[in-house]
């Protein structure tokens, strides 16, 4: 184990660096394709540092890896409303759990994200936990496909994704350990929220996430290529196994502030905040021209 987190710690330097975020920021998602893989729990450990768990999927004894492609714009900086700036991602996740104030929090934790926008990407590679790298992409969408593809300095971050928009369904692939769309989004997408850790000074960090009510369906034909998950995949010995490919499109989310917290304020007493959804509602109108794209909205409690 020590080996492995040996590997993990000198993985997470070449990635990047984690930094606190001092405002919230407002996106609206165009696409989102996630392609999720199960990994025994003991084996996702490898990859995470030892204070951060990984989410069980419930009653399999696995995890979740997953990698996302996705493109969307920023329409908020803190309250400054801004011309909308435009960005494709690539990101991977691991579905985690996290103590925050002797809570146990559900998020996802970043091992990498890449970004097409240069602002975004040196604003996420300095103030969040999400070790942002900016790349090259070039995307295709049309009214059957939707295609990403990014091409990194480090060749870990580079992959591509194609999808296709025909063959979106509710029903679950059966390579699928969720039962239907409602639970696969209960377990990948509705969290609490965001998680990080910073492996130089040991401090852990958690961010809040607004959420809208999801409409989340299957991709039943995609074919993909990420170099960080065969990566993973071979330098940590993890046995993935295919679950499914998610997709949302439409979507407001605000990225609430982050700070660094020492592990042993995991149990100290302390305060948490609640966010608040109406600013998804302003997120959603100033990208919708008025008008919001959907009829409902949640917050995470």
């Amino acid at each position: 184990m020590s080996g492995h987190l040996e590997l993990s710690r000198r993985l997470h330097e070449r990635l990047g660096r984690i930094g606190p975020q001092p405002i919230e920021v407002a996106s609206y998602t165009n696409r989102r394709f996630t392609v999720n893989w199960r990994v025994p729990l003991d084996h996702l450990r490898r990859v995470l540092p030892a204070s951060i768990e990984p989410d069980e999927v419930p009653g399999t004894g696995q995890g979740m890896l997953s990698m996302c492609a996705c493109d969307f714009h920023v329409v908020r900086l803190g309250w400054l409303p801004v011309p909308p700036i435009q960005n494709n991602d690539m990101l991977c996740r691991i579905s985690a759990r996290i103590r925050r104030h002797g809570r146990t929090l559900r998020a996802y934790y970043t091992l990498r994200s890449d970004s097409s926008s240069h602002l975004l990407g040196w604003c996420g590679r300095r103030f969040s936990h999400f070790r942002k790298q900016i790349s090259r992409f070039c995307r295709r969408e049309d009214a059957t496909s939707y295609a990403l593809e990014c091409e990194a300095r480090d060749p870990l971050g580079s992959g591509r994704f194609e999808g296709r928009l025909d063959a979106l369904s509710k029903q679950p692939p059966a390579t699928s350990a969720f039962a239907d769309a409602d639970a696969a989004t209960r377990f990948v997408f509705e969290l609490d929220g965001s998680c990080g850790y910073d492996w130089g000074t040991r401090r852990l960090s958690f961010q809040r996430i607004e959420y809208p009510d999801w409409d989340v369906r299957f991709c039943h034909a995609s074919s993909w290529s990420f170099a960080l998950i065969e990566h993973l995949a071979a330098s940590f010995e993890l046995p993935l196994e295919l679950d499914c490919v998610l997709h949302m499109h439409d979507t407001p989310q605000v990225w609430g502030r982050s700070s660094l917290y020492a592990e042993s304020e995991r149990d100290a007493p302390g305060w948490m905040s609640a966010p608040r959804a109406a600013r998804l509602r302003t997120a959603a109108l100033a990208v919708a021209g008025g008008e919001s794209p959907s009829s409902g909205w949640r917050t995470t409690p």
